[in-house]
């Protein structure tokens, strides 16, 4: 009777979003907070982390906090802030905090850091990982570039040169080597995710050059893409990612990679809520991303691109990863 009484009591504790510590005692109940570097009205990237707070209320009846527009260099200070009034739990959301969490984790032992990468593994006794395996997404809008383009010019427009977009670009140049050989892919990066007049301007440069499909990594700076498509004289597809933004460009859209982190970080919370202070969560065709709003191309190329994204789902094509430089295939 007594060892179910505690197993009863330990559930309900549990059931109340209460940590499990070492040596079996209770913290207090956990508070989750989420840093994001832009606005959340950009119903692109920074939005996907407010669903995220707001699934973790909902789900977990879990007290959760979101900061917006936190830049890297004022991040520790916003974080410092969250761990002193009580947050156990704090993400940021973007890759470019990531030498932000290296440095805090051993600094608070106690507090579980989220971190969201580009590579696998862990990176502290208590940093959770998601790592987001762009270059598996977006190698299937290789091919859907390669099946659709007229020119046989293709572009990719980015806007930091994180390691994702990298991995990305090379599983891009993999699929489109495998379905279009003739077709050239260029890349750019205008060195800001969230600036439209700098990804318009450079997309009206690639469109100079005859490059009729781009395959967007760049947030806000999508509208300015979306735009140079619209006013060309020639017919101009785009992808975005993120969020469908199809109503923009309804002629222009050609799909979507659909990145949805509620579900990579209900794994995450699910096994703090264990007890566990550290893990690995992969971010993936099937967890997280999905191809969506697939328009405007030919039905053989969007059966080929549904085709070989469920392929990458199911494991039976692995795509390159190559994060340190861009490497094309040949």
């Amino acid at each position: 009777m007594k060892t179910a009484r505690l197993a009863f009591l330990a559930g309900l504790c549990l059931a109340a979003g209460l940590a499990a510590l070492p040596g079996g005692a209770w913290a207090a109940p956990h508070k989750f907070a989420m840093i994001v570097p832009g606005p959340i009205e950009d119903s692109d990237f920074n939005f996907r982390g407010y669903e995220v707070v707001e699934d973790v209320k909902k789900h977990y009846k879990m007290p959760a906090s979101l900061s917006e527009r936190i830049s890297p260099a004022d991040a520790e200070r916003v974080a410092r802030e969250y761990i002193a009034s009580g947050h156990t739990i704090v993400a940021f959301h973007g890759g470019q905090y990531f030498s932000l969490v290296r440095k805090l984790s051993p600094a608070f032992p106690k507090t579980v850091l989220v971190i969201e990468s580009s590579a696998p593994g862990t990176f502290g006794k208590n940093v959770w990982n998601v790592h987001r395996k762009f270059n598996e997404g977006f190698y299937a809008f290789g091919a859907l570039a390669g099946l659709s383009t007229k020119t046989n010019n293709i572009g990719v427009i980015a806007g930091i040169q994180l390691p994702d977009f990298r991995a990305s670009i090379n599983s891009i140049s993999d699929a489109l080597k495998q379905v279009n050989p003739k077709a050239k892919l260029v890349y750019s990066f205008t060195g800001d995710q969230n600036d439209p007049i700098k990804a318009r301007q450079t997309a009206e440069a690639m469109m100079a050059n005859k490059v009729d499909f781009i395959i967007n990594m760049v947030n806000l700076g999508v509208y300015g893409v979306i735009e140079a498509a619209k006013a060309s004289k020639n017919k101009v597809l785009v992808t975005t990612f993120y969020t469908d933004k199809t109503e923009k460009a309804p002629d222009h859209l050609a799909g979507t990679l659909i990145l949805d982190f509620r579900p990579p970080y209900r794994k995450v919370v699910d096994g703090i809520l264990k007890g566990q202070t550290s893990g690995y969560v992969a971010m993936q065709p099937g967890n997280g991303f999905e191809l969506a709003g697939i328009r405007n191309v030919p039905p053989q190329a969007a059966a080929k691109t549904k085709e070989l994204f469920e392929k990458v789902q199911r494991g039976e094509i692995k795509v390159r990863n190559e994060l340190t430089k861009i490497d094309m295939a040949k």
